[in-house]
């Protein structure tokens, strides 16, 4: 009989919702009063929760703008490390950017939307998603040492998480560009994008790897 996912409880939805009206009403907050001018409290207040509990499902005002990217990089450790043996690391990347990263990133459409305009608001998010992006590039980085047999920090292995990397977010800032001013903002077409655009990068990055020189 075929495994199935455990169903989620009614305390864990309940948190799961909580955890989402918090960063819509942030994401709502930070787009129009600013990033910097908005407090906790006010976020708070705005989603009817105590301040005690949003620091309870996020620790920083910084945490709220990141809560997707943390939630991809959670996603990615689960399906890409969590992989079967003979399932290669490119397979498994694309298989998840389209197969996965739809419901993770669903219940965070209006954060996506507003997303860039935050970040690069503040100096200080602008480090941040830059080292938020630095996690998920070292789960890839994991992902492609196991096939290739090398160091996580070796330069095979770090070329091809940085070519995954870089084509994912490649791939989105395109098409976000064309995007972002439509009145009916979603996010469901671009994944079948990303994931193809990402399996022709990695497809010629293996061809790349093969002819780099290993040191002595």
């Amino acid at each position: 009989m075929a495994a199935t996912e455990p169903r989620i409880g009614l305390r864990e939805r309940k948190k799961r919702r909580t955890r989402e009206s918090i960063v819509r009403v942030a994401t709502r907050l930070f787009a129009t009063r600013g990033y910097d001018a908005t407090t906790i409290a006010e976020i708070a207040e705005e989603a009817e929760v105590a301040p005690s509990t949003l620091f309870t499902y996020f620790p920083t005002k910084a945490d709220l703008v990141f809560s997707l990217v943390d939630a991809v990089t959670e996603s990615a450790r689960a399906r890409i490390l969590g992989r079967a043996d003979d399932e290669p690391a490119v397979s498994a990347i694309v298989s998840w950017i389209a197969d996965d990263l739809p419901e993770v990133e669903s219940p965070y459409v209006e954060l996506v939307r507003e997303f860039p305009g935050i970040v690069a608001s503040n100096e200080e998010l602008q480090a941040q998603h830059r080292l938020r992006l630095g996690r998920l590039e070292d789960v890839l980085a994991a992902a492609f040492a196991r096939d290739l047999g090398e160091p996580e920090d070796g330069l095979r292995t770090r070329t091809m998480a940085g070519l995954a990397l870089h084509g994912m977010v490649d791939a989105w800032s395109s098409w976000y560009e064309q995007h972002a001013s439509d009145e009916d903002f979603e996010l469901e077409p671009v994944f079948a994008v990303k994931a193809e655009y990402v399996r022709r990068v990695l497809d010629a990055g293996r061809e790349v790897i093969a002819v780099l020189p290993r040191p002595d």
